[in-house]
């Protein structure tokens, strides 16, 4: 289903979204901007198929005008795990780099 739970924190990596999607969402996410996630769940895209959706805290749209009632969510794809995240970004770094971030710090 997805990589996160509720209480998580993603990172948007995705805020492509189509151009009249603001008829439909009054808040959006951004990419590379971190959220929580409140809810997790099932959800229908805009071209009607199943799809994994969540809510995230902050940002609160519009129910959909379906038999549902239930507030518009975003696909969980746009976003990434922060952790998952930080630990690409450390494996990206040149190993000394790496090196220095695991070094213990004196004080």
């Amino acid at each position: 289903m997805t990589n996160f739970s509720i209480g998580d924190k993603v990172v948007c990596v995705d805020d492509k979204f189509p151009p009249d999607i603001s008829k439909l969402y009054t808040a959006l996410p951004v990419k590379d901007a971190t959220y929580v996630v409140r809810d997790i769940r099932l959800g229908i895209n805009l071209t009607m198929e199943g799809d994994v959706s969540v809510l995230l805290i902050g940002l609160v749209n519009p129910k959909a005008d379906s038999k549902a009632n239930l507030e518009r969510g975003f696909r969980a794809d746009r976003f990434r795990p922060l952790e998952e995240l930080r630990e690409e970004q450390k494996a990206s770094l040149p190993e000394q780099e790496r090196k220095e971030l695991i070094q213990p710090v004196e004080v």
